[in-house]
């Protein structure tokens, strides 16, 4: 991945739509819009594609059963498990078919899900089916005796949004999006003929329209162009991650309640382990993601009521997320409209399910920017293949052993706990993965049971030769978060 294209050449520095924001949704629009004979830039302030919000979720595809009758976010759910199959297949990433199961754990809560049954057939989804105790034994059977019944639901999925993010922005950049990393915007200004200035740390961009897709600081972009009426809710969401020795205790997306302090969720990822969720407190501010002991024991406790067999021993880590809401809908409706003081600025503000819908939402953005005037032709090259670099685990022994002919890099096992080799990786850097986060989102290397204990300091020096930077200078996350200090950050970039 090619980042920050032609910062000094002032042609590629005017563009008819930038997209701020290159999460899930952001990267979604970028690819959407690359099918178009247009000029297009993403911007991030972020080292890497999905890093914020995007990456701090329980990562699952779910139906139209969640979203209030009438609402958009519920028209953009339609169908969204075949979308992601078809992308999937197009991107070459993960997609983990995974049912559900929205469990009743005692009789006066079977109300609760007739009800979702009747909102997700009202937005014209199929496939729901309510069940007794026996049906549910015989799908899980470490669930919890309570269960008297579960809304059973088929067909949907899970997946690892920051690969997801990762290979969209790619997939854009195959096809003429220019990608702008690590570039705050500042300040939005119009110019005499109707175009836009977007200040950066990085210099000025000029573009006739804009899309405004940044997530958590979607409302301080809005306020740049006097939008002072968007205004986001947040709360802290903590989840946990379970090794994959209890993988098989769950096979399902599980369900229990829901209130203003928790999501009682259990389910598997994408990659093999037990993700369980989620405790909602309030955060501090929009950087607060710490993970509390009480955060931790309110999680187990959630679990444990619905897989009582689950040990906070087999946690092998957990993290925080912030969950944004907006004031300007009701029911928890996505807010996504052009600007009330800015012709042709839209802006995207969408919380829960944000990830389920984030292709309707693309769709739904290259309309209002059709609608608003942009001009657009299909381009007849449009690549809407995106070739991954291969998993040695996932691999079977002859490819493995083709792989390592090919390749002696993909010999040597740089992670042991996800089986993930220095060929892996080496790719990964090559491809744009500049910290240490970005290496172990697209290889999983650091994401095993020991995470990172062993194979931390292999990718930190394998990041220090490649970017040809001191081991002092490699970050965790970008923004000053560097890994080591002292003598080791000392010794220089071969160490």
């Amino acid at each position: 991945m090619n980042n920050d294209i032609a910062v000094g050449d002032d042609y590629l520095r005017e563009y008819d739509v930038i997209v701020i924001g290159a999460g899930i949704i952001g990267s979604m629009i970028a690819r959407e819009l690359s099918r178009f004979q247009i000029r297009g830039a993403l911007i991030d302030k972020g080292p890497f594609p999905g890093f914020g919000v995007t990456k701090s979720g329980m990562a699952q595809i779910h139906s139209t059963d969640f979203c209030p009758p009438g609402t958009l976010k519920g028209k953009l759910c339609l169908d969204a498990p075949v979308r992601f199959k078809r992308l999937a297949d197009q991107l070459d990433v993960t997609y983990r078919e995974v049912d559900e199961l929205w469990l009743a754990l005692e009789p006066s809560q079977i109300a609760n899900l007739e009800a979702a049954k009747e909102r997700g057939e009202g937005h014209g989804a199929t496939g729901y089916e309510i069940i007794g105790a026996k049906r549910i034994r015989e799908l899980e059977p470490h669930v919890t005796e309570k269960a008297v019944a579960a809304l059973y639901i088929r067909g949907l999925g899970v997946i690892h949004p920051p690969e997801w993010s990762f290979a969209l922005t790619e997939n854009a950049l195959q096809n003429g999006i220019h990608l702008y990393l690590n570039t705050s915007v500042l300040n939005i200004q119009k110019t005499e003929e109707e175009k836009y200035v977007v200040q950066t740390s990085k210099g000025p961009f000029k573009t006739r329209f804009i899309v405004n897709a940044a997530g958590l600081f979607a409302d301080e972009i809005a306020w740049m162009v006097q939008d002072h009426h968007i205004r986001l809710t947040l709360r802290k969401g903590s989840i946990a991650i379970f090794d994959k020795s209890v993988s098989h205790l769950v096979r399902h997306m599980i369900f229990g309640t829901f209130s203003e302090s928790h999501s009682q969720n259990i389910a598997p990822t994408a990659h093999g382990n037990l993700i369980l969720g989620i405790y909602y407190t309030r955060p501090e501010n929009k950087g607060d993601t710490k993970v509390s002991r009480e955060g931790i024991r309110e999680i187990m406790k959630l679990g444990k009521e619905l897989v009582p067999v689950l040990s906070e021993r087999d946690i092998i880590t957990s993290f925080a997320g912030i969950l944004a809401g907006n004031t300007m809908m009701t029911n928890g409706d996505f807010y996504i409209a052009p600007s009330e003081h800015v012709p042709g600025l839209i802006h995207v503000v969408a919380g829960a399910p944000g990830l389920t819908a984030a292709p309707g939402i693309a769709e739904l953005v290259v309309k209002m920017l059709f609608d608003a005037g942009i001009d657009m032709e299909e381009k007849k090259a449009f690549q809407e293949k995106r070739t991954g670099w291969p998993r040695f685990s996932a691999a079977i022994a002859e490819k493995q052993e083709d792989m390592i002919a090919s390749n002696s890099k993909y010999g040597h096992i740089i992670c042991r706990c996800e089986k993930v080799s220095e060929g892996e990786v080496l790719e990964a850097i090559h491809r744009g993965a500049s910290t240490l986060d970005a290496v172990k989102h697209v290889t999983r290397a650091g994401m095993g049971r020991c995470q990172g204990g062993f194979c931390g300091p292999l990718a930190l020096g394998l990041l220090s030769k490649e970017l040809s930077i001191p081991v002092r200078e490699v970050t965790k996350k970008g923004d000053g978060s560097f890994v080591t200090e002292g003598p080791m950050g000392e010794r220089g970039r071969n160490s």
